[in-house]
Order: C-alpha cells, then sequence, then structure tokens
C-alpha cells in the first residue's frame, strides 16, 4: 500500500491508529510501543536514548491525552505529514504534532515525528 495513493480519510484512519500507540507509549515509558512503526534503522540505541532522556525531564511528553483534533494531510514528493493538535494532561496549552509517514516495502512507517 504506496500511502501517496490513499485518500486523506485513508491516511487519517492509519495515522490514527499509529499515533494512539506513540501517545500511549510515550505516556508509559514503553519504548517497543512507542517504536512500533518506526524504521529499524531510526529506532536504535541512540533515537532510544534521546526518547527517554524527553520522558524524564518533559512533563507534556509523557501525559499526552488521546483526545486531539486533526488538522489535516500535507503531501510531499514521497512522504506524507498529518497534523494534530495535541493536548497533556499536565502542561496547559496546545501543542502541534506532526507525524511524517512513508511507504516502505510495502508498509507505512514513521519516518519522523514532531510535537511542540
Amino acid at each position: 500500500m504506496n500511502i501517496l495513493e490513499q485518500s486523506d480519510e485513508q491516511i487519517r484512519e492509519l495515522a490514527d491508529i499509529i499515533w494512539s500507540d506513540m501517545v500511549t507509549g510515550a505516556n508509559n515509558k514503553d519504548w517497543e510501543l512507542y517504536s512500533k512503526y518506526m524504521l529499524e534503522e531510526s529506532a536504535d540505541e541512540q533515537a532510544r536514548a534521546a526518547v527517554e532522556h524527553q520522558w524524564q525531564y518533559s512533563k507534556m511528553f509523557t501525559s499526552l491525552t488521546q483526545e486531539r483534533e486533526y488538522l489535516g494531510v500535507l503531501r510531499q514528493d514521497d512522504h506524507v505529514l498529518v497534523l494534530w493538535k495535541q493536548w497533556s494532561t499536565k502542561v496547559d496549552g496546545d501543542f502541534l504534532v506532526m507525524l511524517y509517514l512513508k511507504t516502505i516495502a510495502e508498509e507505512v512507517k514513521v519516518i519522523g515525528s514532531w510535537i511542540r
């Protein structure tokens, strides 16, 4: 399945599943669940250490709500960005989430994520 050939709604449905797992993984400090959809080479020990550092020092990164507001899909050369407004149970304010998804060997993989 090439993600670029999917409708925005199909992309949203898939991205919701992926982001929900990443949120649960972050909130529970569960690296295996958090990195489940990442490329194997992107889920290395250095990446794990960086994420675990954020889990240790960022209240927001371990208190994300499953509630979020879908903002849209942006299609780029070989990947898509899915955007949401996200909230935390411990940090006030709105956060922007961008999840970068790409089809690699017939599987949709997370090639990046950003929350600010």
